[in-house]
């Protein structure tokens, strides 16, 4: 039974999650093994994204304080959230990968920038290129020949129409030609504005789009204007000197591995119990399969920690 603090402090670490993350899925992971388990949270760490098993008492919990109660429904059966803590194309590519390989793992939704996901929407993630392909895709429509011709069409066609309002002002009031130029710059500069206006609307809107929600700007433009968005140019870079080799960067994460079970087999099931929170038959079959991993990706003060443990009932531990 888990304590009301540590439950606090896991419904907090939730709630930051779904605060920080681009978006998050949510899957069920019946039928999966231990070690394919560990094998989705390392090929989602691959990409800035966390996975994660959780009670769905506690998931309700913490998505409430973050105000996301749109994926609250998700939260039945047994719950694994992935949250993705950067561009979500990458990580629904290795989502749909891994489904592939593991039909057992069951999509059942998400949520990005406040819509609510389909499994069918989290999959199309994986078909989408980057954001930064899709703002030149859609740069490459504004581009198009045909735009540019609207745009020599609409920009004289709004100036005509301004000088023969003046003129029928004129002939409506009897103004005179002063009182006439005065209100004609007035009108100008008012149009000018409002192009400026529509400018920093279309920008801000591009800006807050979502990765879905550009993809459909893309096709609706295409459908729109008649044209093809045109896939931006790579540029050929020309080989540059051999830059000194950078340092190796300080190892932060390690796993810790299960190599041989000892004498003392029903006390190391009950640690592995302890310490991963899996059922009696899982952590039974994880132990009787060493070697093994049992914690990847921690800390090295965590890796330590599950050392000591298992150490002190006999198993031999390796930290890699």
């Amino acid at each position: 039974m888990i304590k009301l603090e540590e439950k606090k402090k896991i419904v907090k670490w939730l709630q930051d999650n779904f605060i920080n993350s681009e978006a998050v899925f949510v899957v069920d992971y019946r039928g999966l093994k231990v070690a394919e388990l560990m094998q989705l949270r390392k090929n989602l760490r691959e990409c800035s994204a966390i996975f994660k098993v959780v009670k769905n008492t506690l998931a309700r919990w913490g998505a409430e304080k973050a105000e996301l109660r749109e994926i609250i429904p998700f939260f039945v059966g047994p719950t694994g959230i992935i949250f993705v803590l950067r561009e979500p194309v990458d990580s629904a590519k290795k989502l749909r990968e891994f489904v592939d390989e593991h039909p057992n793992l069951k999509i059942k939704g998400g949520i990005l920038a406040g819509d609510v996901l389909t499994p069918e929407r989290v999959f199309s993630l994986a078909d989408l290129p980057g954001r930064d392909i899709l703002i030149s895709q859609i740069l490459s429509q504004f581009q198009s020949p045909l735009i540019q011709f609207m745009g020599a069409l609409i920009s004289p066609l709004q100036n005509f129409m301004l000088v023969l309002n003046s003129i029928t002002e004129k002939k409506k009031g009897g103004i005179s030609m002063a009182t006439s130029s005065k209100q004609e710059v007035k009108e100008k500069q008012e149009v000018k504005e409002k192009k400026e206006d529509k400018k920093e609307l279309i920008i801000k809107a591009i800006q807050e789009m979502n990765i879905l929600e550009l993809s459909e700007l893309v096709k609706e433009l295409e459908e729109r204007f008649g044209v093809k968005a045109a896939a931006p140019q790579v540029a050929v870079a020309s080989a540059a000197p051999a830059a000194e080799k950078p340092k190796e960067e300080e190892k932060t994460e390690f796993d810790v591995i299960l190599a041989e079970i000892g004498s003392k087999k029903i006390q190391v099931i009950k640690e592995v119990r302890k310490l991963t929170s899996l059922g009696l038959k899982e952590a039974k079959d994880l132990v009787e399969s060493a070697p093994k991993p049992i914690k990847q990706g921690v800390s090295k003060e965590e890796a330590q920690k599950v050392k000591e443990v298992l150490e002190a009932v006999g198993a031999k531990v390796e930290i890699k």
